[in-house]
């Protein structure tokens, strides 16, 4: 039996209310938190997308601006005119074009005039270190265009992110040389400008990111950065990564035309889903309050249903234990009550079916014990008042061939001889009556038996009864039983018995004692020989009173061994049974029980 079922209806009741509750308050805390975190990251993306292309458009606009003023200053003829000889007569007005190009940038920008390999001529604007080598060549590949400002990719440049723009100069087809523009990006008004419209767009704990589409450099407008840890040009729809030591993101990219730049806005995970997770946490706090409440609803509720079946189930206990009924008063109408009168009712009728039931046994007590003293009295006639009259005719018999011998002719001394052996004969009936009436009286002390040590005695005793007969007897090694050792015994003197009997005809007779497993904790023994055997048909008969199936000449004997045997083990809880063929023998099985 389960603790589960052991517990009481008051146990029961509340913590099952609980456990449903608590089971739909689950249920829908966790679909609501889904449905909220996926309705929130939808909305996040949704303000994502939004802020990077606006974003993207920004600077796409920006970006379209510089390339017009870039194109303006190309055209502009004190430029060309430095470009076609750079004489340090023509660099004051080259400058001033340069500067007025660059206006309120010129603390971070520079504009430089190249010859035609690269190698610059003049400067204006900030400081910046002369491009050479690799840098000077990828500057002058990304820059191709002729007469037609681009802008290139960014570039870390002294702990800043730089990006060029402009392209050749070209006189009638001639090259005339390069105008670069390298400025930085962001400062610290563009960046807060930035962050402001950002916050206005998604919120404060949103970042952006501007890097190339090839994802080479990165930047958040303040220094460089390292770039997402996806690649942004294959990636589409919202974005979710986790940089090294940082909560996941979220995040959206769009690119900025007509640059080879990508724009990213980041988003917290975490701050997008925080709503859900309030909403959890509250939700979790007025689950427990409610669970809190139902639980002492229904213990409440418990309390009034099971004290009147605590009532009740106390007087039934009182019933089925026989004491004194106990009456049960209710105040109430309902199915309770109604149970309640129910029972007082059945209860007056259980105690008056008591009463005729005790009268009546002891009225069946007294009848059998009276049946019993007159069993006894039988038996006393029979061990004694039957006795006397067989033995006086078995004594005359013999008086008269002592005495009388010579006188009688055959046919006397046979009538004389068959008086004698009926006397003999009803003499061994009266013992076998006895003994199957006394063992019904016979107290049983069960206790474990050494059923091979048993089997062989009764075996080494038939077999010096025996005498010069030629008797194989096989005792297999029998587990134990438990049972009364006098009553066991008297099942395999008969058992036995019967097989010495009944192989009586054999030149060899052979017996073998047994046993197999019989299930449910009992054990099945067996006696089997190669004797006269029986016909199966009348197996039904073998173990009533006085049944026999050889005739009285060719076998001796009462028919009371095996209806012996057969109230013994019926005694015991066990049941015997028997198989057996004409002339080729006979087993007889018993079961005893195999634990106390």
């Amino acid at each position: 039996m389960s603790l589960w079922s052991r517990q009481s209806i008051a146990v029961k009741l509340p913590v099952t209310l609980v456990l449903l509750l608590l089971a739909a308050f689950t249920a829908m805390a966790v679909a609501s938190y889904f449905e909220l975190r996926q309705a929130m990251v939808a909305i996040a993306a949704e303000r994502l997308e939004q802020a990077a292309r606006q974003m993207a458009g920004v600077l796409s606009t920006s970006s379209r601006q510089h390339i017009a003023l870039m194109q303006t200053l190309m055209r502009n003829a004190a430029v060309r005119d430095y470009l076609r000889a750079p004489d340090p007569s023509r660099a004051e007005a080259a400058s001033a074009a340069m500067l007025t190009y660059l206006g309120n940038a010129a603390e971070i920008s520079t504009v430089e005039l190249w010859d035609p390999a690269g190698r610059r001529l003049l400067a204006a604007g900030a400081s910046f270190a002369e491009a050479t080598g690799p840098a000077l060549d990828m500057l002058k590949a990304e820059l191709q265009s002729i007469d037609t400002p681009v802008i290139g990719r960014l570039r870390p440049e002294a702990e800043t992110v730089v990006f060029p723009v402009g392209g050749r100069v070209a006189d009638a087809g001639a090259p005339l040389g390069y105008i670069v523009e390298r400025r930085r990006l962001g400062n610290a008004a563009q960046t807060q400008q930035t962050m402001a419209l950002l916050a206005g767009l998604i919120g404060g704990q949103a970042s952006i990111l501007i890097g190339n589409a090839d994802n080479s450099t990165w930047t958040n407008l303040a220094q460089p950065v390292a770039a997402p840890p996806i690649d942004i040009s294959a990636a589409s729809g919202l974005l979710e990564y986790k940089r090294p030591g940082m909560p996941p993101t979220l995040a959206r990219a769009a690119p900025v035309l007509p640059t080879p730049w990508q724009v990213v806005v980041e988003f917290p995970r975490d701050t997008v889903r925080a709503p859900a997770d309030r909403l959890v946490r509250r939700s979790a706090v007025i689950a427990l309050v409610l669970l809190a409440i139902v639980a002492i609803a229904g213990w409440v509720l418990s309390r009034k249903l099971t004290t009147p079946l605590r009532r009740v189930t106390e007087a039934a206990e009182a019933v089925a234990e026989s004491r004194p009924a106990v009456h049960i008063d209710f105040d109430r109408q309902d199915e309770l009550g109604r149970l309640a009168e129910s029972f007082n009712t059945m209860a007056e009728k259980v105690e008056l079916a008591r009463a005729e039931l005790e009268h009546r046994v002891e009225n069946r007590t007294a009848e059998l014990s009276a049946a019993n003293r007159e069993l006894e009295a039988f038996s006393y006639s029979v061990s004694h008042d039957l006795r006397a009259p067989v033995r006086a005719i078995a004594g005359f018999v013999q008086i008269l061939e002592e005495d009388h011998a010579g006188k009688f002719d055959a046919d006397a001394r046979r009538s004389l001889e068959r008086v004698k052996v009926n006397a003999r004969r009803m003499g061994h009936l009266i013992d076998d009556l006895l003994t199957f009436s006394q063992i019904g009286r016979t107290p049983m002390v069960r206790q474990r038996l050494d059923m091979s040590a048993l089997a062989q005695s009764v075996v080494d005793e038939a077999v010096r009864s025996a005498g010069n007969r030629a008797i194989d007897v096989t005792v297999a090694p029998l587990p134990p039983a438990f049972g009364e050792p006098s009553l066991i015994n008297q099942v395999f003197v008969n058992l036995v018995a019967n097989a010495v009997k009944f192989t009586g005809r054999r030149e060899r007779a052979s017996i073998t004692i047994g046993s197999q497993p019989g299930g449910n904790s009992v054990t099945t023994y067996f006696v089997r020989d190669n004797g006269a055997g029986f016909d199966m048909r009348h197996a039904d008969k073998l173990f009533g009173v006085f049944q026999r199936l050889h005739k009285p000449e060719d076998f001796e004997g009462t028919g009371v061994g095996l209806a012996i045997i057969d109230r013994v083990v019926t005694r015991h809880g066990g049941r015997v049974w028997a198989e057996g063929t004409v002339d080729q023998g006979a087993t007889f099985y018993f079961t005893l029980p195999a634990t106390p």
